[in-house]
């Protein structure tokens, strides 16, 4: 494993424990079968486990943890995945790579030569790494008054700390100020306290979207032109520049330099599915001993699954080995790590809030003890909104008679006119394959929103907006109007909606199921 020099350790927490009540008397008696019924991330707030006990447990009591590790701690290693892929993996074919406190930006609507899982063509997006080792980051955006746009950032444990844009906080150009941890100076009198963030690592990450509400060439121009003016400073250099921030091309591209695990540039595109149990729990590791991610404070509940991990030689200080475990152990770690990637999955669909037919991802927030919650968004769509507060998302896979979705079917979703989703902003609903990419078609269309409806491009009819979803163009003009090119083997859809209204994200409203044609 490669270490860089700046490696150091990180505190935790000390471990949950209580007085002996005859209610945590009761808990002990059952603490093997609690361990067991991990479905549930928030379920495990039971007596701590030292790290002796795990290791005297039982081979299923071992299992258990792992599993439960794994749940843990997913969003965190997709995090440092995916800043190594930002901010160090500087490889010709990596179209992301920008570097420390830059923003890769998205330059064109996004078609299927894009490489990203369940992109959304109805934003550019700008996305990145920030560095705050060296103290405070201040970003700039400029007035956008013609568009929604938003600047959100993120914690290592998928927490967004930082929501601002258009419809939150105005149209106006605006500046931020992150403020780290080990910052000791005083903030610039520059800032309101309104914009200054007080952030709790020396990470984070960054996403900017900007509405595409027509997609000509013009508007895609005009967009790029506020891209440009958005700018990710360094204190230091923001004073020096004049109190101002500097523009991205004019800022030389400065290269991560954190420890790379074995593996992780072979196993990082498609991680989750890729990374074997060693891979995994080696980056766990590294992970809870990178200076920049530090544990929550406070947490008992992360700090009982610190305790236990340690056992594994899993933790602060320690240096992880797989090839020097027991072999029980490594079976336990495998027998885990496998149980906790099925509960995820399993999760994923059985837990989403049913809204006709459609599944809504529960982003009620709390990621700092909802594990499950926080690994299902990890795993489904890594970044996405660990709150309803800027847009929320439903997916789905399975026609109006439950049967998968198939491009050797025609289909139709139908949608009242007087009952379109109730949003604030717009909404989206891109079609995807099987895997969540798009697919060339004809027409260059995937994804059909709000926008198109309000500029003509959709045709409604007798109060109904019908979408004629299939892998052959109609015949009928007015169904190829509103044609929803689809893959001819399976697809899905994950709609998007900006500034939802409570009826999607409780599922109460009447989303339009996929029928099969006739």
């Amino acid at each position: 494993m490669k270490q860089s020099n700046n490696l150091d350790t990180v505190a935790t927490a000390g471990v949950l424990s209580g007085p002996a009540t005859p209610r945590s008397r009761m808990r002990m008696k059952s603490a093997r079968r609690m361990i067991c019924n991990v479905i549930v991330a928030t379920a495990f707030i039971g007596v701590a486990v030292s790290a002796q006990a795990v290791k005297a447990a039982s081979p299923k009591e071992a299992e258990a943890v792992a599993e439960q590790a794994y749940i843990y701690g997913l969003q965190q290693a997709i995090y440092y995945g995916q800043r190594w892929t930002y901010t160090q993996n500087d490889a010709k074919d990596n179209i992301v790579y920008a570097g420390l406190n830059q923003f890769s930006w998205v330059r064109k609507q996004i078609t299927p030569d894009y490489p990203v899982v369940t992109p959304n063509a109805t934003t550019l997006y700008g996305a990145g790494f920030l560095d705050l080792r060296t103290g405070p980051i201040v970003i700039e955006v400029p007035e956008i008054t013609d568009r929604y746009f938003s600047v959100q950032i993120m914690d290592q444990y998928g927490i967004f700390r930082m929501i601002v844009g258009s419809p939150f906080n105005g149209t106006s150009a605006r500046k931020y100020i992150l403020v780290p941890p080990t910052f000791t100076g005083n903030v610039p009198a520059d800032f309101p306290t309104t914009e200054i963030v007080q952030w709790p690592t020396l990470t984070a990450y960054g996403v900017v979207r900007m509405a595409v509400e027509t997609g000509t060439d013009a508007e895609i121009k005009t967009i790029n032109r506020y891209q440009d003016q958005v700018t990710i400073t360094p204190l230091a250099d923001w004073l020096s520049n004049g109190k101002k921030g500097i523009a991205q091309a004019d800022r030389k591209i400065v290269k991560g330099d954190y420890p790379i695990p074995d593996g992780l540039p072979e196993y990082q595109f498609g991680q989750v599915d890729k990374q074997t149990p060693e891979q995994y729990f080696t980056l766990l590791s590294v992970i809870l001993n990178d200076p920049t991610m530090p544990t929550l404070k406070d947490s008992l509940m992360e700090a009982d699954m610190l305790k236990q991990l340690e056992a594994f030689n899993i933790g602060k200080g320690l240096r992880f080995d797989w090839a020097k475990l027991p072999p029980e152990q490594q079976t336990a770690l495998e027998k885990g790590f496998k149980a906790g990637f099925e509960s995820v999955r399993k999760t994923m669909k059985t837990n989403m809030i049913n809204m006709n037919g459609w599944g809504v991802v529960r982003n009620d927030g709390g990621f700092e003890t909802r594990w499950m919650d926080r690994a299902i968004i990890a795993d489904a769509a890594w970044a996405a909104p660990d709150k309803n507060i800027s847009h929320g998302g439903a997916f789905l896979f399975t026609d109006a008679d439950g049967k998968p979705l198939t491009g050797k079917n025609k289909y139709t979703l139908t949608f009242d006119m007087n009952d379109l989703p109730p949003v604030t902003q717009f909404w989206s609903i891109p079609i995807y394959d099987a895997n969540g990419y798009f697919v060339a078609n004809e027409i260059n269309r995937y994804t059909v929103n709000s926008f198109m409806l309000a500029a003509g491009d959709l045709a409604a009819q007798d109060g109904k907006l019908v979408i004629y979803v299939q892998h052959e163009k109609p015949a009928d003009p007015d169904q190829a109007k509103n044609w929803l090119p689809a893959p001819a083997e399976g697809f899905r859809f994950t709609a998007r909606f900006y500034g939802p209204y409570a009826a999607l994200t409780n599922g109460s409203y009447n989303m339009p199921r996929a029928e099969k044609a006739q």
